[in-house]
């Protein structure tokens, strides 16, 4: 088993691309292509490494485009800058303990490759952060029950059980908080991906308020069966009159999408910003 999870790993790493691509676009030999790819790796560290700060690794994460079912050595790879020792570390080691401490490296590492265009599965966490996979997988099981699914790649690709770091975005932004407190809670996660599932949620709203099937969604909106049969039960979940008036200018942005989902530190809330989406109508 342990096995098979390093080969899996050792497919993601730089080097066995550069290996794979000088052996297939160069015709070398298998030998050949691994000593001039640790030769062509030494000399990219030699030159990306000012761009990390310290406490930082560059890993290689799988793009978080790339589709489920793919095989490992074929998905398209991007480097990622992870914090994998912080100067808050610190504190929470002292005054919370490691468990604590380890949650929130793998908190941070996730989100910090997500921001990049990378995903990381549970087990990239536990090579990064050198704990065991159940222990990562207890750290994932503890922000679920919290309502905050980290999003490895299982989650983004709808891979695992469990929902995707969309849902609570869009139920936070529901709830009246800004774009810039939703960012911070969840690791500063970037607002025009916020926006974006914000607008695939409001495209589900009104195709299920015209009573087009799942499958007619899909075909509209182009994102998958699972994706939006979450949206289906959040919608149901907070379509009560509490919030009535954010969903209706939430439906709104459709037809005219606000300039203020642009990316802004100093983003209003959810219904300030709403009222101004409600007045170019």
């Amino acid at each position: 088993m342990k096995s098979q999870t390093a080969n899996r790993l050792h497919n993601k790493t730089s080097l066995h691309a550069i290996q794979v691509e000088l052996q297939s676009g160069y015709d070398l030999s298998p030998v050949e292509a691994q000593v001039l790819a640790r030769r062509v790796q030494q000399l990219v560290d030699e030159q990306a490494g000012f761009s990390r700060q310290p406490g930082q690794i560059t890993y290689q994460a799988i793009a978080i485009d790339e589709p489920p079912g793919k095989p490992l050595e074929d998905c398209r790879k991007v480097p990622v800058h992870l914090t994998v020792i912080a100067d808050e570390d610190i504190q929470v080691w002292a005054h919370q303990g490691s468990l604590a401490l380890r949650r929130l490296r793998a908190h941070r590492v996730v989100y910090e490759a997500t921001m990049q265009d990378g995903a990381l599965s549970q087990e990239d966490v536990a090579c990064i952060l050198g704990i065991s996979l159940k222990s990562v997988k207890r750290v994932f099981a503890y922000f679920r029950e919290r309502g905050e699914s980290l999003p490895s790649r299982g989650e983004i690709q709808d891979m695992g059980r469990g929902v995707s770091h969309k849902i609570p975005v869009i139920r936070r932004y529901v709830q009246d908080l800004s774009f810039s407190h939703i960012s911070r809670e969840l690791g500063n996660h970037g607002i025009s991906s916020m926006a974006r599932y914000l607008h695939h949620f409001a495209l589900v709203m009104i195709l299920e308020d015209r009573g087009l099937t799942p499958q007619q969604m899909q075909s509209i909106i182009s994102i998958s069966d699972n994706l939006i049969q979450q949206y289906r039960q959040l919608y149901a979940e907070l379509n009560v009159p509490k919030h009535a008036r954010t969903l209706e200018r939430l439906k709104g942005t459709v037809f005219h999408p606000p300039s203020e989902w642009e990316p802004n530190p100093d983003q209003p809330t959810a219904s300030s910003a709403a009222g101004k989406k409600g007045g170019r109508q």
